[in-house]
Parts: C-alpha cells; sequence; structure tokens
C-alpha cells in the first residue's frame, strides 16, 4: 500500500512469496505504476502487478489480501484512521497486517514547542501531514474491532543509519545532481530535511515504527 515504484513490492514478489502468488502495489501515480512496471518486467517478475488506486479509498473487494504490507506510506496519509481501516477492510481473515511508517514519539508527556517547531519542518519540507504515534497505530489497528494479536516495536536503531547514508550517496555520485541545475536547490533542501530527520529519530522524537495483527477469523 503506497508502493511507490515497486521496490518493496518486486522484493516480496521475487524473495519471500513465491511464483505461485501474486502481489500487487498501488500508488496515486500513474508515473510510478508504469516505472514499476517496467522495473518488474525488466527484472523478470511476473508475480507483481501494479495499479493506480486511493489508499483511502480502495476498490478492491473486503478480504481480498491473505497479507497486506505498508511500507513508509503512513506517513503520507491525510487519515491515519481511515488508511487503517482500508488495509484491515481488504485483508482476509486470519491474514497478516504489516505496517512500516515513520512516528513521532508517544505523547504524554505532550510535546515542546521546541519539538512541534522541529515536527513543522519536517512536514513543510516533505509535504508530510502529520505523524502519530507507534501506539497511536496499534489503537487504531484495535479499534476496527477485527484485529487481534496486534503488536508492535521500534526500529529506529536497525534504521537510522539510513538518513546519513542517503545523504552520503548523493556526495559520492554527485553526477545526476550538478548536470541538472534546475534540481540542485531541491537536492540541497532535501539534504538539510535528512539530516534534520536524522537528528529527530537520534533524541527520540520519531521512532520507526513496526506494527503487526492478523484480522480475526469470521
Amino acid at each position: 500500500v503506497g508502493c511507490g515504484i515497486g521496490g518493496a513490492t518486486r522484493r516480496l514478489a521475487s524473495k519471500c512469496v513465491g511464483g505461485d502468488s501474486r502481489v500487487t502495489g498501488i500508488t496515486l501515480s500513474q508515473k510510478q505504476a508504469d516505472r514499476a512496471t517496467a522495473l518488474a518486467k525488466a527484472q523478470g517478475i511476473p508475480n507483481a502487478e501494479f495499479k493506480v488506486m486511493d489508499a483511502l479509498n480502495m476498490t478492491f473487494p473486503d478480504n481480498s489480501f491473505d497479507m497486506v504490507w505498508a511500507c513508509e506510506s503512513g506517513e503520507h496519509m491525510p487519515d491515519k484512521k481511515k488508511y487503517v481501516e482500508e488495509m484491515v477492510r481488504v485483508l482476509k481473515p486470519g491474514g497478516t497486517l504489516v505496517i512500516a511508517t515513520w512516528c513521532q514519539r508517544h505523547a504524554p508527556p505532550e510535546l515542546t514547542a521546541e519539538e512541534k517547531g522541529k515536527l513543522q519542518f519536517l512536514y513543510d519540507e516533505w509535504a508530510h501531514p502529520y505523524f502519530i504515534s507507534i501506539k497511536d497505530y496499534c489503537a487504531l489497528a484495535e479499534g476496527t474491532g477485527a484485529m487481534t494479536e496486534i503488536d508492535m516495536d521500534d526500529w529506529t536503531k536497525q534504521t537510522i543509519v539510513s538518513w546519513r547514508h542517503s545523504i552520503w550517496a548523493g556526495v559520492y555520485d554527485p553526477l545526476p545532481v550538478f548536470t541538472r541545475p534546475k534540481i540542485y536547490y531541491k537536492t540541497l533542501r532535501d539534504i538539510i530535511c535528512l539530516e534534520r530527520m536524522q537528528r529527530a529519530f537520534a533524541v527520540g522524537l520519531m521512532q520507526y515504527g513496526m506494527i503487526k495483527g492478523v484480522k480475526k477469523a469470521e
């Protein structure tokens, strides 16, 4: 759910579920869906497919999928409750829901003015509507009344290195930036935002949430 150009979808299809299973990725962007489809074809992954669809209003019937996987899409969703409800709706009874997403720390204690300012910078720079906590996601899943075995973890330690790695990847391979001057300014702003995000994770203002649960049998 929120597959982008299909990296996680292709990996699930090629490495995790076997050729007899199908993995469907959805995105709001036709360009992303087209690129994902082209990459799956080029990499010989015929069991991955991509559709343009609103994650908050999926056209799939109820109880469609054995597993629903959402990797770093929750932070982009303007309605987290609807986001979770739709994923639970299309999940088959007995199926597993897994969400990996950027979260803010849980309150209480209430966020300070300084913390709110840091979060607002991240919202504004990358057009995120808002973040919620890991516990909040679990509460939303529980609130559907359809989920059991809900569990959570904070994977900040396992993922925090990726923020500065993204910066250094641009330093080691700057040619795409310097040969396209129109994106130079945007790239600099992204570097600043990546560093600010890394620091927010480092001090505990942000957390990398892993949430999972199983849909109750009907």
